[in-house]
């Protein structure tokens, strides 16, 4: 018996992604995280069927298939803890950064949710409204607004109940992917999370989100047109665009390398044109350049994209490593580095704490 409640040293992350669940559980020693366990269940049959993704409309209709397959995916990660914390997709919420002048706290509450109308495209009742300043200056402040559908939240939160999981906190997958990737690191990087159905270019400094983007370009629409220019099956042109990339110097057939090469590079100009343009952005507003672009989705390491980046941008480039402060057992080193531009979320997800 104690006197006085202890925090709960395992944590869970869920990401509930269009092509695969991921959940990850961590425990916290000391200053240190732990690697409990971890799994994944494919979603894609589900969704090639459906032709629809699982966090849009059509979680209306598969909301029950979709708490099956998390539920399955924590029987098969043996997962043994409830407190979690669940990531909300970029593409369900509505981001974007307002400048407000020098007020009181309690005028800028006011003023940043009356403004806060201009930049949300659904009525202020049916969403949840967050925000936060990210810099601080002589001239005003720079926020950070959130908001996410009621219906949304309502989804996850069902989901959970049925699972018997307490939600410690519901968050966006870019503030999951950042934890893990950025935590302790104060530079600044643009991260490309390119996922199955969106693409999100989000810039980290000083430990916190400036910026955050999505685009409707992404891994799933790679595959679809590769799959039609070279007449093959989904699942195969996917293998197609990781080993063989828009980069694969000891391909044989050369004339398959440069179709392949043709039907993403358009694909993948318009990502590095938008991410250009945004860190250029945020150069001109606060003076400050990125230094780095961390590479993390699904399609991070198709191969050749990430010295294609590097060079076309002139900026270094990494592919991401949520494992980097984790601790986990020697022999699962070489697994967890090949999958860890998935499992981003989830590792950030877990190591909240709260």
């Amino acid at each position: 018996m104690t006197l006085f409640g202890n925090k709960p040293k395992s944590f869970l992350g869920i990401d509930i992604g269009t092509s695969s669940i991921k959940v990850v559980q961590l425990k916290k020693e000391g200053d240190k995280f732990k690697l409990e366990t971890y799994g994944e269940i494919s979603t894609v049959g589900y969704v090639e069927r459906l032709n629809e993704s699982f966090q849009s409309t059509s979680l209306k209709t598969i909301e029950a298939v979709t708490r099956e397959m998390v539920g399955l995916t924590l029987n098969k990660a043996k997962i043994n803890t409830k407190n979690a914390v669940m990531a909300v997709p970029i593409f369900s919420s509505f981001t974007s950064v307002i400048e407000m002048p020098i007020m009181t706290e309690s005028e800028l509450t006011q003023a940043v949710e009356f403004e806060a109308r201009k930049y949300i495209p659904i009525p202020s009742a049916e969403v949840e409204l967050d925000w936060k300043i990210i810099e601080n200056a002589k001239q005003g402040k720079r926020i950070l607004l959130i908001a996410v559908p009621k219906e949304v939240i309502n989804k996850y939160i069902r989901i959970a109940d049925a699972l018997n999981l307490k939600i410690n906190a519901l968050e966006l997958e870019s503030f999951s992917f950042a934890r893990s990737l950025m935590s302790g690191d104060s530079s600044s990087a643009c991260i490309l999370d390119i996922g199955a159905r969106t693409t999100s270019l989000t810039i980290v400094d000083k430990n916190m989100i400036q910026m955050s983007h999505g685009l409707d370009i992404a891994g799933a629409e790679m595959t679809r047109i590769l799959a039609s220019s070279l007449g093959v099956a989904f699942k195969r042109a996917e293998d197609f665009k990781l080993i063989h990339g828009i980069d694969n110097p000891e391909s044989k057939n050369g004339e398959e390398k440069k179709n392949i090469q043709l039907a993403l590079l358009t694909l993948i100009d318009e990502i590095t044109n938008e991410s250009e343009r945004m860190m250029s952005e945020y150069q001109s507003k606060t003076g400050r350049k990125i230094e780095k672009i961390i590479l993390n989705g699904g399609s991070a390491r198709m191969e050749g994209l990430k010295e294609y980046i590097e060079q076309k941008l002139k900026i270094k480039t990494l592919i991401a490593d949520p494992w980097a402060k984790i601790v986990y057992p020697p022999e699962l080193e070489k697994t967890l580095k090949e999958i860890g531009p998935q499992f981003s979320v989830a590792v950030g997800a877990a190591m909240r704490e709260n």
